[in-house]
């Protein structure tokens, strides 16, 4: 009963906590596609190795005091400036960089996706971009930002390094590198994204950090770029039901899942490729002997169109996963497709949009998984919601006595 108590008061007390630095770095770095490392968003302490450092520094100093050893002051007064001096240097080198996320491409649960993010060297460290031309010194803007950038997700322990050295000439972001000034230089990062349940969730702060040049201090920042990412569910290869209908509105005949209805078989003419048109159709011969991109147009007085579905007794999981395989093959044909499922009713079409639009109806469906987290928060969350759920309860429970009393006096 200790350990029980003990733990519950831990992760209420755990919980609490987070939630309460989470509203003051809400406020404190609002959320926005695009920042900019400054004063306000940098926070800055001693390292393991920096508090050694300092308390080594104050023995020599007690040391030298103690037995009247000048030198030994003086080593000591000259271990405290570095200190100090690589205080400034440390934070400096940080504020030089602005990073800017890049959308979110979706991925499946079994499978982990990526998210892209441009770090950016600013023209003044620390600036918010309103500085003119002439207060820029010319050593600054030559200057780019060293050493290694560690990111990792908020509340998470995994940590991915990165040697910012590594960058590529980018495009400037502002204006005034646009007329002649110094080019600022860009990074891709690429930091991995797992998720075990399908949905859209929200993307937690990403945490970037910087111990360069001596790690005496550290330097990191929370940074929320407001991004969601769509994670599709897992596809499950397996039979599902095809209703097939014509344009003209006749019957709809039930097909099995193992064949296939081709849209239409008599060639007709070619047409310029547009974005989102199947690549079977694209006459590759052509790309390869002119380099012009076109795909064949095929006769279709009557085109067949699918309906995808799964027999209601089928677990819904397993039904989504049966779907999602289906969608996916579908539109690897270059098929019209819908689909109908529950609640999910989508008219048959075709085209990238389409699928993205199907795969994310089914990850949606009946999703109750909690947001993108650690697993270990999840299941903290999980247990503070039942409490405060039954708290609400007893509570409710308590009043309504009350009330009951208070009518029979």
């Amino acid at each position: 009963m200790i350990s029980k108590f003990r733990r519950a008061v831990k992760q209420r007390f755990s919980h609490r906590w987070l939630s309460l630095v989470t509203r003051w770095l809400d406020n404190r770095i609002p959320p926005a596609s695009q920042h900019r490392l400054t004063m306000n968003n940098i926070f800055v302490l001693p390292t393991g190795f920096g508090w050694a450092f300092i308390i080594m520094s104050l023995c020599l100093f007690l040391l030298g005091t103690n037995y009247q050893n000048n030198l030994m002051v003086l080593l000591s007064y000259i271990l405290l400036s570095v200190m100090l001096l690589t205080l400034f240097y440390t934070h400096q080198n940080f504020a030089r960089l602005a990073v800017k996320s890049t959308p979110l491409a979706p991925f499946h649960c079994h499978q982990s996706g990526s998210f892209y993010l441009a770090v950016v060297q600013q023209d003044m460290p620390g600036g918010k971009g309103n500085l003119s031309k002439d207060s820029r010194s010319k050593d600054t803007q030559s200057k780019p930002c060293r050493g290694n950038i560690v990111a990792s997700w908020f509340g998470h322990k995994t940590q991915y390094p990165f040697i910012l050295g590594a960058t590529e000439n980018g495009d400037a972001q502002n204006g005034d590198s646009q007329n002649g000034d110094a080019q600022n230089t860009m990074q891709r990062l690429s930091i991995p994204i797992t998720h075990r349940t399908r949905g859209v969730y929200t993307l937690p702060r990403l945490t970037l950090a910087c111990d360069f040049p001596l790690g005496l201090y550290k330097c990191w920042t929370h940074l929320d770029f407001s991004a969601e990412v769509v994670v599709y569910a897992k596809p499950l290869k397996g039979e599902v039901i095809k209703v097939t209908a014509s344009n003209d509105g006749s019957e709809q005949n039930t097909n099995n899942a193992a064949t296939s209805a081709q849209s239409s078989s008599d060639f007709h003419s070619l047409t310029d490729y547009k974005e989102g048109q199947p690549l079977n159709r694209v006459v590759w011969k052509q790309v390869a002997k002119s380099g012009d991109w076109v795909v064949k147009e095929f006769a279709d007085p009557v085109q067949l169109k699918q309906l995808l579905s799964v027999d209601a007794n089928v677990e819904t999981e397993t039904a989504i996963s049966l779907l999602t395989f289906q969608v996916l093959e579908q539109n690897q044909q270059g098929n019209h497709f819908g689909l109908k499922y529950q609640s999910i009713d989508i008219e048959p079409s075709s085209g990238e949009k389409h699928t993205h639009q199907c795969l994310t109806a089914l990850a949606c469906l009946r999703n109750t998984s909690p947001p993108f987290e650690n697993n270990a928060y999840i299941n903290r969350t999980g247990n503070n919601a039942q409490e405060a759920s039954q708290a609400k309860q007893t509570s409710l429970a308590k009043k309504t006595k009350k009330m009951g009393k208070a009518a029979r006096s």
